[in-house]
């Protein structure tokens, strides 16, 4: 779908501004528009109907699997949510008070897997539908518009949406009508594709990929030094979305166009580097995780501290800190109200400076029911007006700081990182240098959490996955810790970076390196070759000509010793290692057979075990080794002792030709040598997969039991409070509809009054004494000349049948059988001739006939 889909959000006071908006819309905008108001469930809604009052474009009530059209009007029915998925309307019943309160949010959530093409309206609302839906919407490169304050009757809904960070567009509803007209043509919002061409779709050398990539360049820069943060190795699918919206916004359509805006404008690049900023999160986002920490995480932590050793935790990227009070919580929650007695650091920090203040206040709107359950919403929130404090208590647990995960140097000590949804941004190489500085700054066996679309990819050697069906990974100890760059301010700014104590001047030489070099020399010609591996046999160093002895197999890359050594060696050197490993010493292994290039010789293996003075884990020093020829006094030595074992001499026999062992003596006792260690190496693999499969029944037990527990969880509960709130904002909306029936009722009695008014006035005039019967011939009204002529008041007339009044005198048949005909047959008018009835009058009564409909009477007078 290639056209533009608006979702308009509203509550009380929307049906106003929403028509205004319509009133402005040309009918061929080429856009379609979702307006969700909040409506009573229980009255059916006349929207539709005043709606298209309003504009030209169909005005449809919104049914379910409806394909959605360019210039057409869908509006959400009573009592259901609404949803788009592809091109296809998806209604659901509002079954809770929750879901109607926050079906604004549910609408532009489904616009925002879309990706492309989607814009949100708020208009005027009490509450704080559809502040969450615009942050949603914003990340996918959605456009944002919320109605300015003073010309809403309810600033609710806009002012928390405006409050969010995530509004592009605070305007009148007229100006947002002029202001969709205006991009709505914009190829970034009526192309299935990015507006630019990605860079993997066209050819390297061609001058358009050239000449785009000159430009990226020119804008990192700008960026660069306008706010001191490198975007270049950021994902660059994600810097186009942002890009292609900041230049719909702009109405231009080439990279070169915005780059030279850029470079005019610094208000232009803080408004880019805001939007390339991540300002998504959640309270408790991913509830499972949060179980995790304080079934695992937690126990083991504080398990072996003192309450004097302090806990310290990190959430980089943590946005407006949602994520770093929801730790805090359940921190709080763990230690049972103990946590005042202990020391504990919660860091938050983000890019975003007003992010982080926003953070700091700890201020939340009060659609974080949603998110937070009732009885942590009492415990720890305050309720304020339209908005949740978190509690004092919480609060000082955390601290929040403005901080560059890139450039900065990090916190250290730290026994836990949670980094969620942060790493799916950076490309390859900022993700292995990020997840380096995490184990930098991570405790022996401190922990690491990522998001779940997140691993550690090529980083394994820094962390172990800890399972438990979430991303969480406990750091390894290496042998030596990678090293760490921080940029400085000024480098960021264009200005010379501090030299590194490494390098050196023109004609000057470092004697470290120098001295290091002299070592590696030494250690190749004399040392025998080895590996330094870690616990999981992962090589971590080689030293000396490993190539007899290792040789990389067919396939992906690996530096796992199991995989490089030469099959001969496998038996002999796995073994070793579990030895090596139980005992905590050396093992060596002598009379090995190496098949290596076509030829099978001997050589010695010797693994021993290294551990830091600072770490747990151990690592192995793996020692290859050629067998030392003996000298020839050696040799006579061990030959006289063995021929005294085996005979009782103490001397060689004299004659130097006798075999001592023959060659299938020794060939036996070498076969029994490698017999005995298969049997060793298939004892240590069987121990291996039955422990192996003893912790995958003790995980699979644990799944059930937490399977058990999400299925049991209840339904939250809302209070009274907020459920009138809804009902309140129903039923002004409600009234707002029947206000306009009235309306449009008020102007048709208008119209009816003013030709009563007129009509009376001629029945005033008449000369001729004049009297207004209804159907039944009773006397509704008579003129001023009938009063004056035959000397009666109203009293004596009104309401009284023709034939009574005046004692009878009026009592004709004749006249009576005329009337009758007269008054169904709507004749226009009939003369009488009164002088019998009348002989001492000798007058004509004109009776008019012609029917004039009085609704306030019911009845038709003639």
């Amino acid at each position: 779908m290639s056209f533009p889909v608006v979702g308009v959000g509203a509550s009380a006071g929307g049906l106003q501004a929403f028509s205004e908006l319509l009133a402005h819309l040309p009918a061929n905008t080429g856009m379609a528009f979702l307006l969700v108001q909040h409506l009573d469930p229980t009255h059916s809604s006349f929207l539709v109907e005043i709606l298209s009052k309003k504009t030209r474009m169909p005005i449809e009530e919104a049914r379910e699997g409806v394909q959605i059209l360019p210039d057409h009007v869908y509006v959400l029915p009573p009592n259901k949510t609404l949803t788009l998925v592809g091109d296809l309307l998806h209604l659901t019943s509002s079954e809770t008070m929750e879901q109607r309160r926050n079906s604004v949010d549910i609408l532009f959530d489904s616009l925002a897997e879309r990706s492309l093409n989607a814009i949100g309206v708020i208009l005027s609302g009490s509450g704080s539908d559809g502040a969450k839906g615009v942050q949603t919407l914003k990340e996918a490169g959605g456009i944002i518009f919320a109605q300015e304050e003073s010309s809403a009757r309810f600033s609710g809904m806009p002012k928390s949406a405006i409050q969010s960070g995530c509004v592009d567009f605070v305007l009148a509803p007229t100006q947002i009508a002029r202001e969709l007209v205006r991009m709505g043509r914009h190829p970034y919002l009526n192309r299935v594709a990015s507006a630019m061409t990605r860079p993997e779709e066209l050819e390297v050398d061609s001058p358009h990929y050239l000449e785009d990539e000159e430009q990226f360049k020119r804008i990192f820069r700008l960026l660069r030094t306008t706010c001191g943060v490198d975007f270049a190795h950021y994902k660059r699918t994600t810097i186009e979305r942002r890009l292609n919206r900041r230049m719909a916004m702009r109405q231009i359509e080439s990279v070169a166009s915005y780059a030279n805006l850029l470079r005019e404008n610094s208000s232009e690049v803080h408004a880019l580097f805001q939007d390339l900023l991540i300002r998504v999160t959640n309270f408790f986002r991913d509830p499972e995780m949060y179980q995790a920490l304080a079934k695992v995480i937690f126990p083991t932590l504080l398990g072996d501290k003192t309450s004097k050793q302090p806990l310290r935790i990190w959430v980089p990227g943590c946005a407006s800190g949602e994520e770093v009070y929801s730790i805090a919580i359940c921190m709080y929650e763990y230690m049972a109200n103990q946590a005042s007695n202990r020391s504990i650091q919660i860091f938050g920090t983000d890019l975003s400076d007003g992010a982080i203040e926003q953070a700091r206040a700890g201020n939340y709107l009060d659609n974080i029911s949603a998110e937070v359950s009732t009885e942590r919403l009492q415990r720890f929130f305050t309720k304020t007006d339209d908005h949740y404090q978190i509690a004092r208590s919480i609060r000082d647990l955390c601290i929040f700081a403005q901080h560059n995960l890139i450039r900065d140097p990090p916190f250290s000590r730290l026994d836990l990182i949670s980094c969620r949804n942060v790493l799916i941004y950076l490309d390859q190489s900022l993700h292995r240098r990020v997840l380096s500085l995490f184990h930098y700054a991570l405790k022996p066996h401190g922990f690491l959490i990522l998001g779940p679309s997140e691993t550690v990819g090529q980083s394994a050697e820094f962390f172990e996955y800890l399972g438990e069906g979430h991303r969480i990974y406990v750091r390894k100890d290496t042998p030596e810790r990678a090293a760490l760059a921080f940029e400085t301010g000024e480098s960021l700014k264009g200005q010379p970076a501090r030299i590194d104590p490494s390098t050196t001047l023109s004609g000057q030489f470092d004697v470290n390196r120098m001295l290091r070099e002299s070592d590696r020399l030494l250690l190749t010609r004399y040392a025998p070759a080895s590996v330094l591996v870690d616990e999981d046999l992962n090589i971590l160093q080689f030293r000396g000509e490993t190539s007899p002895y290792l040789e990389h197999p067919p396939g992906p890359a690996t530096l796992n010793l199991r995989k490089l050594a030469r099959p001969s060696l496998v038996v002999a050197l796995s073994t070793a290692i579990s030895e090596a490993r139980k005992e905590g010493a050396p093992v060596r292994r002598e009379g090995i057979s190496l098949e290596a290039q076509g030829e099978t010789r001997e050589m010695l293996l010797e693994v021993i075990p290294i551990r830091a003075p600072e770490t747990e884990a151990p690592c192995y020093l793996i020692l290859f080794e050629k067998p030392r020829p003996a000298k020839a006094g050696e040799k006579r030595r061990l030959l006289g002792g063995f021929w005294n074992k085996l005979f009782g001499r103490s001397k060689l026999p004299r004659t130097g030709r006798t075999t001592i062992q023959s060659e299938g003596d020794r060939d036996f006792q070498k076969l029994k040598q490698e017999l005995e260690a298969t049997r060793a190496f298939l004892q240590a693999t069987i121990e291996e997969q039955e422990a192996a499969k003893e912790e995958l029944k003790s995980a699979h037990e644990e799944l059930l039991s937490a399977n058990e527990e999400f299925q049991s969880t209840n339904e939250e509960l809302e209070t009274a409070k907020e459920e009138l709130q809804a009902a309140n904002e129903e039923l002004i909306t409600t009234n707002d509809e029947l206000r306009n029936r009235n309306r449009e009722l008020n102007q048709a009695n208008n119209a009816l009054r003013a030709s009563r008014d007129y009509a009376e006035a001629i029945i005033a005039t008449v000369r001729e004494p004049l009297l207004i019967l209804n159907k039944e011939l009773r006397v509704v009204r008579a003129n001023r000349s009938f009063y004056e002529f035959f000397k009666m008041g109203p009293e004596e007339i009104e309401n009284q049948l023709l034939h009574e009044i005046g004692g009878g005198q009026w009592d004709n048949p004749s006249l009576r059988a005329q009337l009758e005909e007269i008054v169904p047959a709507d004749t226009s008018f009939v003369e009488f001739e009164m002088v019998k009835a009348f002989p001492q009058i000798g007058e004509k009564v004109l009776i008019l006939s012609k029917r004039i409909d009085f609704p306030q009477m019911n009845s038709a007078a003639t």
